[in-house]
């Protein structure tokens, strides 16, 4: 039976927890009224979950706001096609349980396209994950401070709100691998390994997981394989064996569903591109060194070695008076060690197959960052403990851990402040707001898009501003003949949007041929592979 003084400390814990989540989703709904713009992915997510007529790029072609933005919104009476979504998704290389995630989202807004339809479901995800991390991080007998400090350190770091902010799957991916590991915790610390309480969820898990995005099926590797040593060690056999065919089921069941993951995982581009990487020896070194960097910068602001000198001086300090009998050591949980060996694991293989593209390719590396945080927190916490200031004899040792926490609770905060300060929070695109500011006060006016036949997709990287206008006109770049639209050349003003390739300059000037009211030419914006240029009398 729990005592009074038990369950008001439960009580209190869960309320501190409730006003921490609610702070943080306060942060990414700040972040979310900064995003201006989107990124190339995240129009694509748009696309391929809520495609109408599939979008096409034809030469001296007019396309109405109508034509473009209908296969960015869910149109009434196409909600909840689930069966479109599975295969653009088939024709893509991601599995699609996220994009019915946002499918669904979509549907129950039709006609809608906004950003805080992508944001909003990674609240969810975010919330989800915020519990499960809560859960996982509270070990021993103050763990409910540990996980109030991991969470603290988690849900207000730059790149975990960046990844509330990317409109794709990855904040979901997060979330499916907390549970993975949730549940294997749970069966660990209650003995509990009942088909209903964890074989068959973590075959849920798995097929959800792996229909999420591929790469959970590299944490679960590392952590079953972790897991299955331990059952091993401990002879459970029947376990062992049950385990395996929960971990078979789930993964069977999801090829079964999406057979075209194979082919995305063994055939695809990505997947072969992955496998070159890996196979790679001579860049393992400087891949390790950039996503160190990523987590280093976009999560302790750049004071990881800080965090790393004072754990070397703390197991110093920890074993020097163990050696002389003042202090009883420090004595780390076999769970920690399983999560550090799937954490280390995973961290080792995406940074030897992930793409590199800058501070953005921190998304790959997001699942584990929470995991990342509890370790280093985890280390410094036992560590402590093997202080004399935190022994049993210590008549302040509750007080000193209160201190503790504190003071671990200051850094942490002070840590996320700055770097939030220091604008590492990304996928904002706040540049764009003006160019939108412009576009508005022009959304009248007559629009050219001059598109690169080799890269013709590129043109939807500009869909968010195309819809904004009545109708767009494209033209190939590489198509020499004059341009003789009538709407075209009877305008005394365009609004040209150019493919950044060596002819840009041709197609204004032929432009400029083709309409003889035009005479002056300046740049208004410039996007990705993209410059507008507005062209008046």
């Amino acid at each position: 039976m729990r005592t009074a003084w038990e369950k008001g400390k439960n009580i209190r814990f869960a309320v501190w927890m409730a006003v921490l989540l609610f702070l943080q989703l306060g942060v990414c709904f700040y972040f979310g009224n900064k995003k201006a713009g989107f990124h190339e992915d995240e129009l694509y997510t748009f696309y391929s979950t809520n495609k109408t007529a599939g979008l096409s790029v034809n030469d001296r072609q007019w396309l109405t706001r109508e034509q473009i933005r209908n296969d960015f919104v869910v149109l009434p009476g196409e909600g909840f096609r689930y069966g479109v979504v599975k295969q653009m998704q088939s024709w893509d290389v991601h599995p699609p349980f996220y994009y019915y995630l946002f499918h669904t989202a979509c549907s129950l807004f039709p006609g809608v396209f906004s950003k805080w339809l992508g944001i909003g479901v990674n609240m969810i995800g975010f919330a989800g994950s915020f519990f499960l991390l809560a859960y996982v991080a509270d070990m021993g007998k103050r763990g409910k401070m540990l996980s109030f400090l991991t969470c603290l350190a988690w849900g207000f770091g730059s790149a975990v709100i960046s990844g509330v902010m990317f409109i794709r799957m990855y904040q979901w991916l997060t979330f499916f691998v907390l549970l993975c590991l949730s549940l294997h915790i749970r069966a660990v610390k209650k003995n509990d390994f009942r088909a209903v309480t964890f074989f068959l969820p973590l075959a849920a898990t798995v097929f959800f997981g792996f229909l999420t995005q591929y790469y959970y099926i590299i944490f679960h590797f590392f952590l079953g394989a972790g897991f299955v040593f331990m059952l091993l060690r401990k002879k459970r056999i029947k376990e062992l064996i049950s385990y395996g065919a929960a971990c078979g089921l789930g993964f069977a069941a999801a090829v079964a569903y999406y057979p075209a993951s194979l082919s995305h995982i063994f055939r695809g581009y990505r997947g072969t591109e992955a496998v070159s990487e890996f196979s790679n020896v001579s860049n393992t070194l400087g891949r390790l060194r950039f996503f160190y960097g990523l987590f280093d910068d976009f999560m302790l602001n750049g004071t990881l070695s800080w965090w790393l000198l004072a754990l070397c001086l703390l197991a110093v300090t920890a074993f020097y008076l163990g050696k002389k009998g003042k202090g009883k050591g420090a004595a780390f949980d076999g769970m920690a060690g399983l999560i550090l060996f799937a954490c280390a694991g995973y961290f080792f293989t995406i940074s030897k197959t992930a793409l590199l593209l800058g501070e953005s390719s921190s998304r790959y590396q997001l699942p584990i960052y929470g995991l990342m945080l509890f370790l280093v927190l985890y280390s410094v916490w036992t560590l402590c403990g093997a202080l004399p200031f935190f022994s049993d004899s210590s008549a302040d040792k509750e007080r000193n851990y209160r201190m503790l926490a504190g003071v671990l609770g200051a850094v942490l905060v002070l840590t996320n402040a700055f770097a939030i300060r220091n604008g590492r929070v990304f996928f904002l695109y706040e540049e764009e707001k003006q160019v939108r500011e412009y576009i508005q006060a022009h959304k009248d006016d007559t629009v050219v898009v001059f598109y690169n036949d080799t890269l013709s997709g590129f043109t939807w990287w500009l869909s968010d501003e195309l819809m904004e206008f009545d109708k767009v006109y494209l033209a190939s770049q590489g198509n020499p003949d004059l341009i003789s639209d009538e709407v075209i050349l009877e305008s005394e003003k365009l609004l040209v949007y150019v493919a950044d390739y060596e002819n840009k300059e041709e197609c204004l000037e032929r432009l400029m041929e083709a309409n003889k009211h035009l005479k002056s030419c300046q740049i208004a914006a410039q996007k990705n592979f993209w410059t507008l240029y507005e062209l008046g009398s």
